[in-house]
């Protein structure tokens, strides 16, 4: 019987102090983070800035945790040859973004810039520039 009590007694100090204490909100306010709009493509105007050649670019929608689609037109490969065939935007760690083709080969490696955009760290002779276009 002593027991009984014991056991009745937690429930009913658990129940009450689950009533009586507040509960606490969701650290994410689901109407503002619901408003942004994370899938949006973003366009960029890539410059060479050794040849003076231009074109844009589109990061797409995400295709993994760290990878999103990349387009770039055959207007590209004036830019840099093969960047129109990289079909991925992959972000690591360490702040590098890996702009690959379909077979996963890297295009090139770019890095945030000083400003809206992004420069090419690899291969070492691109002299190519991202900037946000919209």
């Amino acid at each position: 019987m002593r027991i009984f009590t014991v056991a009745a007694a937690a429930v009913m100090v658990g129940a009450i102090s689950w009533v009586l204490l507040p509960q606490t909100s969701p650290s994410v306010d689901p109407i503002v983070s619901g408003s942004i709009q994370r899938d949006a493509p973003q366009r960029f105007a890539v410059t060479n800035n050794a040849g003076q050649s231009a074109c844009t670019a589109e990061r797409g929608a995400p295709v993994s945790r760290r990878s999103r689609e990349f387009s770039a037109p055959a207007d590209c490969n004036t830019v840099w040859p093969g960047l129109a065939s990289a079909k991925t935007w992959t972000e690591n760690e360490d702040g590098t973004v890996i702009l690959a083709d379909a077979s996963g080969e890297a295009v090139l490696m770019i890095v945030a810039g000083d400003g809206p955009g992004y420069e090419a760290i690899e291969p070492a002779e691109a002299d190519i520039a991202l900037r946000t276009a919209d």
